[in-house]
């Protein structure tokens, strides 16, 4: 079977759990699945295998297989390290930056207000991922990155469906990345710091507004504090 294939049908079977697509606790099939990604079932049946070593699907011998909960007590430890992590990536993209990156990050802030205007939950998400991504690229960190999209599956779902609450506005993400760029920009190298841990501290500021919103989306053991 063609490599590209599997890829395709992992990725968008993924991306559908991470997007909120499937809802935690819904039961999918393969046959559901292939048919509405207009995909073979073998595909679909391999990246499925994949997906639940990850922890975004579960199986349950004889009842079927549904989607996950969100576990918060693994999204805070993943929140925990990125705020180890992403400060220091920070320090080694602003010795590295060029002015077509910082150029590259601004459009992308544009494109994030676009979006948020006009309600693009899927699309906002995705640009705010790949604002941050975009700092560990020109660290030279990539792979770090995407070290940490393997193991913050759950802190990534648990910030997709921040955007689906009711009264958190979007304006304080924006506001944030506004904040990150203009420190990064005059080489301030307290305020990113400060910034860009506030900005990874929402998720423990605003977790029970979410968890409270979306109460059967989370695991019985997820905490608040």
């Amino acid at each position: 079977m063609d490599t590209n294939i599997r890829q395709d049908a992992y990725d968008q079977i993924k991306y559908n759990i991470v997007h909120f697509h499937y809802l935690p606790r819904q039961k999918v099939s393969e046959k559901s699945i292939a048919a509405s990604l207009n995909l073979g079932r073998t595909p679909v049946r391999e990246a499925l295998i994949r997906i639940e070593r990850e922890g975004l699907i579960d199986v349950v011998p004889q009842s079927g297989t549904y989607i996950a909960t969100i576990d918060m007590n693994i999204a805070k430890e993943g929140r925990f390290v990125r705020e180890c992590i992403e400060p220091q990536v920070m320090m080694e993209a602003l010795a590295k930056h060029s002015p077509a990156q910082f150029k590259s990050l601004q459009q992308n802030l544009n494109a994030q207000k676009k979006a948020a205007k006009v309600d693009q939950t899927d699309l906002f998400f995705d640009l705010d991922q790949e604002f941050h991504q975009t700092f560990y690229q020109i660290a030279d960190r990539s792979q770090i990155w995407e070290w940490l999209q393997l193991n913050n599956l759950q802190l990534n779902r648990f910030r997709r469906l921040r955007l689906k609450v009711p009264g958190l506005d979007w304006q304080t993400l924006l506001a944030q990345h506004e904040q990150i760029i203009a420190a990064f920009n005059d080489c301030n190298i307290d305020d990113l710091n400060y910034l860009i841990r506030s900005h990874l501290h929402l998720v423990l500021d605003e977790q029970q507004k979410v968890i409270e919103r979306f109460p059967n989306y989370f695991s019985s053991n997820s905490q608040f504090a």
